[in-house]
């Protein structure tokens, strides 16, 4: 029996006629292949703006009474040299027709700029001579945009079970109630992942512009290793720490469904890129850690008090303090006399006397410092935690490399260890830790 593959394509890949070409050798070379989710064609060049926000920008104008015909006359113009670069019949002219009179009866903002993947989909299923399966009727979303992901699964199991090959629009869905399109969170990875879940595939891809995720950022490591396999907890982790490979919420609904992910190169298509899965398969070959990444620009607000560690809810008022601005902490150490939060948050800025206020009330501390400017480096890897040595050989490579630590922090489930240093020493510590561990 034939294992069925669900696979998602980016607009970069989908910029122009030559690229959507190549996308489509691509999907052709494998049978297993039979759903793939697009998005709306991307730059044609780095200072081009994207299809869906030039549909943002076009709703935006209408909305304001201004002329918009520019702007989808612009929009138009892109597909218009896609179906022609194709060599294939499609009605254009009675799409955006449908497009203006969606603006005047007040579809709204989404609907508008959702019509951008929704031709992609539909000029590619003619290409490829495949049927169209449309979001709206199988992507069902909450009133908030989230995805109702069990009426999904069933709507999508209903339709493509009749179906053998199909292209789906991702990132927008459609709230039942209201008969309203929405874009949904997530874009078109969540569109993929969902399917992927409803139709039990074996393996959803996701085709991008790089060859491979790396051990660590090629900017900063020369000619760093690729990763061969991860497991979703640690992508999550890299996720955090920057790697924008896939949405976080997509990974953990991938995760949960216990599908195996694909990452892959459109410009590499014979390579197999890098696998996600929930567990390593056996034999992987790894000295100690998956991979080093790191994040730039924190700040560290200090608390010091003697015999802090004696007070009662010492958390909840530090906390607290930030939650009653609606601002998240990305980490905390604590000592004997001291409690230090991390923070990313830009809203800090603006509400930083107010906090201080309240932490200030409530702890009555000898002294609160904020550092600037500080970087955090993370070694990620499972079970990394528990191997013997590896603070060692961290520690001595950034001692050696002459960088000053500020805090560490190892987390608890054993994924990661991560350092926090200066801006100014970002790069010789994710070079020194690169090259002790990996």
């Amino acid at each position: 029996m034939n294992s069925v593959i669900v696979s998602k394509f980016g607009g970069t890949a989908l910029a122009d006629a030559e690229r959507i070409k190549e996308v489509a050798e691509v999907i052709k070379s494998n049978p297993d292949r039979r759903y793939v989710v697009v998005t709306a064609p991307g730059k044609l060049t780095p200072d081009d703006i994207k299809i869906t926000d030039l549909l943002y920008i076009c709703y935006s104008r209408y909305e304001n009474r201004e002329n918009f015909m520019e702007i989808l006359s612009t929009v138009q113009s892109r597909f218009e040299a896609i179906v022609g670069g194709l060599g294939i019949t499609f009605d254009l002219a009675s799409e955006f027709s449908n497009i203006k009179k969606d603006l005047f009866f007040g579809k709204g903002k989404d609907a508008t700029a959702s019509r951008g993947v929704y031709l992609m989909a539909k000029i590619l299923a003619a290409y490829l001579g495949w049927e169209f399966v449309d979001s709206s009727k199988v992507i069902l979303l909450n009133a908030d945009g989230s995805l109702n992901e069990d009426q999904t699964s069933l709507a999508i199991s209903n339709v493509l079970q009749k179906v053998q090959h199909a292209i789906i629009p991702g990132g927008f869905g459609i709230v039942p109630n209201t008969q309203k399109l929405l874009m949904s969170k997530g874009g078109g990875d969540a569109t993929g992942a969902v399917i992927a879940k409803a139709i039990k595939a074996d393996v959803f891809e996701k085709w991008t512009e790089h060859r491979h995720i790396y051990i660590a950022d090629p900017s900063i490591v020369q000619n760093p290793a690729k990763i061969r396999n991860l497991t979703y907890s640690e992508l999550i982790e890299l996720t955090y720490m920057g790697i924008n490979v896939v949405h976080e919420d997509v990974l953990l609904m991938l995760k949960n469904i216990g599908v195996l992910t694909n990452i892959r190169s459109i410009h590499y298509p014979n390579d197999e890129g890098t696998y996600i899965s929930a567990t390593l398969p056996e034999g992987t070959d790894r000295k100690v850690a998956a991979c080093v990444s790191g994040r730039r620009n924190f700040k560290m607000l200090r608390i010091e008090k003697m015999g802090l560690n004696k007070l009662h809810g010492i958390g909840e008022k530090v906390f607290g303090a930030f939650a009653r601005r609606g601002i998240s902490c990305e980490h905390y150490v604590s000592g004997i006399y001291h409690f230090a939060v991390v923070l990313k948050n830009p809203m800090f800025d603006i509400r930083r006397q107010e906090i201080l206020n309240d932490i200030s009330n409530a702890i009555k501390p000898d002294s609160i410092t904020i550092e600037k400017n500080l970087s955090l480096v993370a070694v990620i890897g499972e079970g990394m935690g528990t191997t013997k040595g590896i603070f060692a050989k961290i520690f001595d490579a950034i001692a050696a490399a002459d960088v000053k630590v500020r805090l560490t922090d190892q987390g608890a489930d054993d994924l990661n260890i991560i350092i926090g240093v200066y801006d100014e020493d970002f790069e010789k510590t994710v070079n020194a830790v690169y090259q002790a561990v990996i």
